[in-house]
């Protein structure tokens, strides 16, 4: 028996993103991806390589709309002045859909903000932002 149910999958419509407490409200899609790397090592007797753990990189993205200039203003803090460091944060990820059991958590550490933009428009549409990061490490957290 299937002990799944389809009302038990998870929407992402309950999906957030919180930084130091604060709900990022205006980011309506979270993806996070973990690339696994393996090296390829020759096998004597084989003709093709074995492979070996060699490390991992996690990479993600944020898109939301834009409300105001506050989060990009945060983002380019360094470049208007020269003590200050690009910006590194901590993001708690949360699905807490309520059809489910318990909510999935991941804690990412070390995110830093590769790629976002400065301005975009288009006539007639909301304007919607994409801000693309890595993260250092990562903690799936059980309630």
């Amino acid at each position: 028996m299937n002990p799944y149910q389809a009302h038990e999958a998870f929407s992402g419509t309950y999906a957030q993103a919180i930084e130091d407490g604060v709900w990022l409200a205006q980011f309506h899609s979270i993806t996070v991806d973990l690339d696994v790397a393996y090296e390829e090592v020759k096998q004597s007797g084989k003709l093709n390589p074995g492979e070996k753990f060699s490390g991992y990189k996690i990479t993600g993205s944020m898109t939301g709309h834009q409300y105001d200039s506050s989060f990009i203003k945060r983002l380019t803090g360094f470049m208007r002045d020269p003590k200050k460091a690009p910006l590194v944060t901590n993001l708690l990820l949360v699905n807490d859909d309520p059809a489910v059991n318990s909510p999935y958590k991941v804690q990412l550490y070390g995110v830093k903000y590769s790629k976002f933009p400065l301005f975009n428009g288009e006539h007639g549409t909301p304007v919607e932002q994409e801000f693309a990061f890595s993260a250092d490490s990562f903690e799936i957290l059980e309630d």
